[in-house]
């Protein structure tokens, strides 16, 4: 399921879908598909917003070894709505991801759950420290007894949705045709108010969803590996990824950072947790922390920016501070919420 606006990643996401957002250096849709090729090679895509740039990005080495078919919606049906799309082409037992989650973890565990306990549908759950930012389930003996979303206060549980789901067919009669309908808000509960079995397994392995920018940048340093690389008059610690011709000058201090393709970093820089995306500038002297530089960013010398996200092709003078805030050209939006 790829189909989300990702509008709290703008500007991020002005000209790219949230499910193609480089993640370690590649985009989070592949994490998903990889942990699901484990079971099946036969995946349908559904796209909306930018869903031109998803489909290229499928049409070379992408797709290699795997049959994918696109769903295209020109106005966004939600998480249930875009299934009932592709009703005709499917016969069988089911899996649908959410996109934008970094998912690592062995799918093989919750299928066969689903099938010995004869589910409608199967959740995969993890625990998490704050279940007020998830959709979570309570579960009795393997069954979900009760949901409740983003509970602010006395959660029924810490197993969060993880937006994962093992379905059956059946589901289908659930979801009206050409509107925009949800699976955690509104055809889960549907299917638990008619007595279908919804059944919650307890996943191991990685989930991070993306939706935020601090849930961004930690998905990329996670997926980073230990600092290995050398560079003569700098430090890097932690954990780095960097991408292709990206330059560091001298007396550079870069912790848990994701530095991708292009990028320039001079003299005297400092940047601590945080993500500088493609083609970037970041002149001698700035400052970066907890932040994220979306493509083809310019910052001047001795920029500080400190919790906050700059929108692409910005050019910031030198001198410029920015704490907790989000810049942006103010991009052209689709034409949809």
């Amino acid at each position: 399921m790829a189909g989300g606006l990702g509008t709290r990643l703008r500007p991020i996401t002005d000209n790219i879908p949230k499910s193609l957002i480089p993640v370690a250096g590649k985009p989070v849709v592949f994490y998903l598909m990889e942990a699901l090729s484990r079971v099946s090679n036969d995946f349908i895509i559904t796209v909306s917003y930018r869903y031109e740039k998803v489909i290229d990005i499928f049409s070379g080495k992408a797709a290699k070894g795997k049959n994918i078919l696109f769903s295209v919606e020109k106005e966004p049906l939600g998480t249930a709505g875009g299934l009932k799309k592709v009703e005709k082409f499917v016969e069988d037992t089911f899996i649908a991801g959410n996109a934008d989650t970094i998912f690592q973890q062995d799918v093989r565990g919750l299928v066969s759950f689903h099938k010995k306990n004869k589910n409608v549908v199967t959740l995969g759950l993890t625990p998490v420290d704050d279940p007020s930012e998830f959709g979570v389930a309570k579960v009795t003996n393997g069954r979900i007894v009760e949901f409740q979303e983003k509970p602010k206060v006395n959660p029924i549980s810490n197993l969060a949705n993880v937006g994962i789901y093992v379905m059956e067919p059946d589901v289908f009669d659930y979801i009206e045709t050409g509107r925009s309908v949800d699976v955690a808000k509104e055809l889960l509960p549907e299917l638990q108010r008619d007595g279908k079995k919804i059944g919650g397994f307890r996943m191991k392995g990685t989930w991070i969803d993306i939706g935020r920018p601090r849930d961004l940048i930690k998905a990329n340093i996670f997926v980073a590996s230990k600092s290995k690389t050398r560079i003569s008059g700098s430090r890097l610690s932690g954990k780095i990824y960097l991408g292709k011709n990206v330059k560091i000058g001298k007396n550079c201090v870069l912790e848990d950072v994701a530095i991708y393709d292009g990028s320039m970093i001079e003299d005297n820089v400092h940047i601590k947790n945080s993500v500088v995306y493609n083609n970037s500038t970041i002149e001698s002297g700035s400052r970066i922390e907890d932040s994220i530089l979306s493509f083809d960013s310019d910052l001047g010398e001795g920029v500080i920016i400190s919790d906050s996200v700059i929108g692409g092709g910005l050019l910031l003078r030198k001198g410029a501070k920015i704490e907790g805030t989000v810049v942006s050209l103010g991009e052209e939006k689709p034409g949809y919420d």
